[in-house]
């Protein structure tokens, strides 16, 4: 990864310069639950695979099963509320820069299909109950897969945008940012702190240019993780679309530049 931006979206921000179709929207589902389905048979195969007598699974085949073979330019980082932004964006990215975004909640189901499948094999005691320090342990370890497969998948984009929406941060009255997402905060971090990369002439760019009542909720700080993304919103967004119909550069170059001379 390259770079990392803050895409700051107010619910009154214009987002109709997007303009994406039902159509475009359709054909984006359609691609994500390929992958989806593709991840899922792979994974089916790797647990019927396992060694029954010792009760092992491969951790490492199963992370790499996530994402198998899947290139993207762009890592999208939202809250699941703003999917539909989400997509609307990765499609508008397709479109205006021929950029293929990856959404991070296209595996969240298979986060669950995996988990659940796990349990029915090795952690069922009964016809509807599960033994409870069993599924507490593949919880666990099924978490720290995905987080590692999110990882991998963060450090192989050029970069990273985060959907900074009322549903993905909320200000407290002191005006400190926090989510409740230990996804969203675990996908921050890691873009705030992995060895910043550029994927084409190298040096040209440098990194220095740029609850409802007995329910728990967890809270994490973001205020110094954002304070090391770079600042993007929906002006800045249409200004790129404007500069990149008028330039030879590669479209995140384009951007890379309009970011810094701001």
């Amino acid at each position: 990864m390259f770079i990392g931006f803050n895409l700051n979206l107010k619910r009154n921000d214009p987002q109709s310069f997007f303009n994406v179709s039902d159509i475009e929207i359709e054909e984006y589902e359609k691609e994500m639950a390929d992958l989806k389905e593709a991840m899922q048979s792979k994974i089916n195969r790797k647990i019927s695979l396992s060694d029954i007598e010792t009760n092992t699974l491969n951790g490492s085949k199963l992370i790499k099963e996530w994402f198998p073979n899947y290139e993207a330019d762009v890592f999208i980082s939202h809250s699941h509320k703003d999917v539909k932004i989400a997509k609307r964006l990765a499609c508008w990215l397709k479109r205006e820069f021929d950029l293929r975004a990856f959404i991070d909640s296209t595996v969240w189901g298979n986060n669950a299909d995996l988990l659940k499948s796990i349990d029915n094999k090795y952690a069922k005691s009964g016809d509807h109950t599960y033994d409870y320090n069993i599924r507490n342990f593949t919880t666990s370890h099924v978490h720290m897969m995905l987080s590692t497969a999110l990882n991998d998948m963060i450090y192989s984009t050029e970069c990273l945008i985060f959907l900074n929406t009322p549903e993905s941060l909320s200000v407290t009255e002191v005006k400190n940012a926090q989510t409740n997402s230990p996804w969203i905060y675990n996908e921050l971090k890691i873009a705030s702190t992995i060895r910043r990369i550029y994927p084409r002439d190298k040096g040209k760019f440098s990194t220095n240019t740029y609850q409802q009542r007995n329910t728990l909720v967890v809270n994490y700080d973001m205020d110094d993780i954002l304070l090391k993304l770079e600042d993007l919103n929906g002006n800045k967004l249409q200004e790129w679309q404007k500069e990149s119909k008028n330039s030879f550069n590669h479209p995140l170059d384009v951007l890379y530049s309009l970011v810094a001379k701001n």
